[in-house]
């Protein structure tokens, strides 16, 4: 267990890779390495920072204690449509082990947010780039798209459009569910490079 902890250059991966945008029907929770065996104060936040104090601060929702380095959050507290980060405090602790002393560093540390959307984004259109109705190189095909209109702001989180990404599948008929083994996840314009086989 001691060894698996140890990621190193992971972690930064690890921690940009977290969720940011769930819906209804998902669980809320923080893991945080080096976090068990050791107190930890958990805060949901309304601003990014760990607070001196819950009680105090207007921005602390609630304030959760674990020894075992992760927590799930109480949605009760938690408003659709509304960007919410997990900090978390844990003091300078010191770990006995059977042959060593572990040293644990203080933990002071926030998610990059995250919010729970109550909706699916607005319908839109689709535009398959084509000469005259036929596409004239199957291997290249040029998909762009308008509308897709949402109540959130993925923009708060780094992206480059309000939605986070859109998936896009190809197949031989429209709204058939039998389309071809292929989705392709991408911003704005999408290139798609396919064979495709009919």
């Amino acid at each position: 267990m001691l060894h698996s902890s140890d990621i190193g250059q992971h972690y930064v991966r690890l921690h940009d890779s977290e969720m940011n945008i769930g819906n209804a029907d998902s669980s809320v929770t923080g893991a945080l390495m080096y976090g068990s065996e050791r107190s930890v104060s958990w805060y949901l936040m309304k601003l990014q920072y760990v607070p001196q104090t819950c009680d105090s601060d207007i921005n602390c929702v609630i304030k959760y204690e674990s020894d075992y380095g992760y927590i799930e959050l109480d949605k009760h507290y938690i408003s659709f449509n509304e960007l919410y980060f997990i900090c978390a405090y844990s003091n300078y602790t010191v770990v006995e082990r059977e042959y060593f002393t572990e040293i644990l560093e203080e933990i002071s540390s926030c998610s990059n947010g995250f919010i729970l959307d109550s909706s699916p984004p607005t319908k839109g259109e689709v535009h398959v780039h084509n000469h005259r109705g036929f596409i004239t190189n199957p291997q290249h095909v040029i998909v762009t798209w308008t509308g897709f209109h949402d109540n959130i702001d993925a923009t708060v989180f780094g992206f480059p459009e309000k939605l986070h990404y859109f998936s896009i599948r190809t197949g031989k008929k429209c709204h058939v569910t039998s389309n071809l083994n292929f989705v392709h996840t991408c911003f704005y314009l999408c290139e798609i490079m396919i064979n495709f086989k009919m």
